[in-house]
């Protein structure tokens, strides 16, 4: 299944209103995109000893990401082989064997079936070689760690991949220079998950609804690239730009080397990753950032965010109780919770929030309808780009 070509010199509007309200449409998407494109697990740092985990929903698909005794990740189905059942949750160490907790059915950490409680009255004819885990692949891009529902999958890891290695990338996750914050930081959203995608490609919008965070980049002076159905961001502007951490916006100016694109002038990394479908990457000179976002529903989506700093820095960091809309009784960030205006708050990612859960509202109105976009690489071309990828696997019903 090609990619689109490139960014579009007309961009127009190609998904249809009911792509963002209908959940039908997004049933189609958990089978028809979700369940058959590579879907973020976590970080090679995550998997440090044989028996750990992470559980990852991909479209209808429960599955397992595990380190093997040998060392090698595996992905699984996170189901037993006799009824079903779910295996392990969350992420965590599963020891040195997976144990169904139904009724005790035991698994190797690669997939074997080990034991089997009063097999011999039971189930006197099991083939226990022949009933193994059902198996997913799994693939490494820069310790970020992927996996497919299925084993051998239609469109190979290299080429989801595609020229991604191409591009520079300012740090290196599993080096010990850098560590994690400890706060799982989970935002709740009032809008379609795609209605959240669109607002982060779209470059027009920087320096008007952020003007007093951001500060910007005007359209020409930020471009996205293509690579296969990926995007990058680059800002070729920095002076103005604001920061929550005003000591760190020399570093981020002098970035990482440049390169030129169309005669434009922009660091040797990308300011924002889009990974198609569903994965936001935000690498810069103090940190990074890892986005993924989880449609609940319709018009509920679910942000978890990862951020990284380097040693001794984290106290930069956000903390998840100091992130506006933080509820306390659930864990995450809500905009029903919020004890000022948006605007007011200082906060770039509260004002994406409040436009898109503005946006998802708007779209109920039977009145909705979207106009021109803006071209170039800077304006909304990549908001067209985006909805060809999904196009791809999700078709407008006939």
């Amino acid at each position: 299944m090609p990619a689109p070509a490139t960014l579009p010199d007309k961009p127009h509007q190609r998904l249809p209103g009911e792509a963002y309200t209908s959940g039908h449409w997004l049933e189609r998407e958990h089978k028809e995109l979700f369940s058959r494109t590579w879907a973020f697990a976590g970080v090679l740092t995550d998997f440090p000893e044989a028996g750990d985990f992470r559980t990852v929903q991909a479209g209808t698909h429960a599955l397992i990401v595990i380190k093997g005794s040998d060392g090698e990740l595996r992905g699984f189905h996170n189901i037993c082989r006799h009824r079903g059942t779910e295996l392990l949750e969350g992420c965590g160490n599963a020891g040195k064997t997976i144990m169904c907790p139904y009724h005790n059915w035991v698994y190797n950490l690669d997939g074997r079936l080990r034991g089997v409680p009063a097999q011999r009255e039971c189930f006197p004819d099991l083939d226990k070689k022949s009933t193994t885990l059902f198996g997913a692949a799994v693939g490494v891009f820069r310790n970020l760690v992927f996996v497919h529902p299925d084993s051998e999958p239609e469109e190979s890891f290299e080429a989801w991949v595609s020229d991604l290695e191409s591009v520079a990338w300012p740090h290196d996750l599993s080096s010990s220079d850098l560590e994690e914050n400890p706060d799982d930081i989970v935002y709740e959203i009032n809008c379609n998950w795609k209605v959240f995608a669109e607002n982060a490609l779209d470059g027009y919008h920087l320096a008007y609804l952020h003007k007093e965070t951001l500060g910007g980049p005007l359209h020409d002076k930020n471009i996205w690239e293509t690579f296969g159905r990926h995007m990058v961001w680059w800002s070729t502007e920095r002076e103005g730009v604001k920061h929550r951490i005003p000591q760190f916006v020399e570093n981020a100016a002098k970035g990482s080397g440049t390169k030129t694109v169309n005669g434009a002038t922009k660091p040797g990394y990308g300011g924002v990753y889009m990974l198609f479908p569903t994965t936001l990457l935000t690498p810069n000179p103090w940190g990074f950032s890892i986005s993924t976002m989880e449609p609940l529903n319709a018009n509920t989506t679910l942000l978890r965010v990862r951020n990284w700093a380097p040693k001794g820095w984290m106290s930069y960091t956000y903390r998840a109780k100091d992130i506006p809309g933080y509820d306390a009784d659930s864990g995450r960030i809500k905009s029903s919770h919020w004890t000022k205006h948006p605007l007011d708050t200082g906060d770039f990612q509260t004002e994406d929030i409040w436009v898109c859960e503005k946006m998802q509202r708007a779209l109920r109105s039977p009145m909705h309808q979207v106009g021109r976009l803006a071209h170039g690489s800077g304006g909304e071309a990549a908001l067209d780009f985006f909805q060809q990828c999904m196009l791809e696997f999700v078709p407008k019903s006939t």
